[in-house]
């Protein structure tokens, strides 16, 4: 088996889907605007002087706010869903709760996977600083009919075995190539060994030109493009 992951069945989200950091700081900075504006309204509006003392509560009602934004830090996004069966990559086919898909089998194949438990949120600055690796997806058709999971990533680690697993998939042809295909591989995995190895393959087999081929790659210096070009593309 190359790779496994948990699959994630999403369930609709439901109104105010908020965590607990966000509920501490929304309900905060609610009641204290409420609280400010009556003051307001009775000083202003219907001429009351009002005692400083009503003025001393404001930060207190602040405290859930400030205690909402520590709580933020270690806090991860809500799941909306639940994991239920696996699917894993074998060498020769896909696995989805003891199904087999053969590779030379799928059509329409799409793989989605660069979300990882532990990940910075994107709105971390202000809700959970956490996500939990399910914005991940793959997709395709097999025998007419589409079939679509979602899958879990519990680390980089993780992330890693899969971006490792399809660059093998690839390069054994193991699945008939498609240019498409190589756009499973992430930005951050384009540096790896193994993925120059596939992309000189490819270039070799003329399956894709030399300049198609040095663009894909990330390069960690211009030394190494030169190696590559004088390697592959001579």
């Amino acid at each position: 088996m190359l790779f496994s992951a948990s699959i994630f069945i999403p369930e609709k989200t439901k109104f105010f889907n908020l965590t607990l950091s966000e509920k501490l700081s929304y309900f905060s900075l609610g009641a204290m605007m409420f609280y400010a504006l009556t003051l307001v309204i009775i000083e202003y509006f219907v001429g009351y002087q009002l005692s400083q003392y009503f003025y001393y509560p404001l930060p207190v009602i602040l405290l859930p706010h400030l205690a909402g934004l520590f709580i933020r830090f270690t806090e991860f996004e809500n799941l909306n869903g639940c994991f239920e069966g696996t699917i894993s990559l074998q060498e020769d086919f896909l696995m989805i709760n003891e199904i087999e898909y053969k590779y030379t089998e799928l059509e329409n194949l799409v793989i989605y996977g660069n979300s990882f438990s532990g990940e910075k949120t994107q709105n971390y600055r202000f809700g959970p600083m956490y996500g939990n690796g399910i914005q991940n997806l793959i997709s395709f058709t097999h025998n007419g009919i589409k079939i679509e999971k979602h899958f879990q990533l519990n680390s980089e680690r993780h992330l890693d075995e899969l971006q490792n697993a399809l660059i093998h998939i690839i390069t054994e042809e193991k699945i008939p190539f498609k240019k498409e295909y190589l756009n499973f591989i992430n930005e951050e995995h384009r540096s790896y060994i193994l993925f120059e190895f596939l992309i000189g393959k490819l270039i070799r087999e003329k399956q894709i030109s030399n300049k198609e081929g040095l663009s894909l790659i990330k390069f960690n210096s211009n030394k190494d493009a030169q190696e590559f070009k004088a390697k592959y593309c001579s």
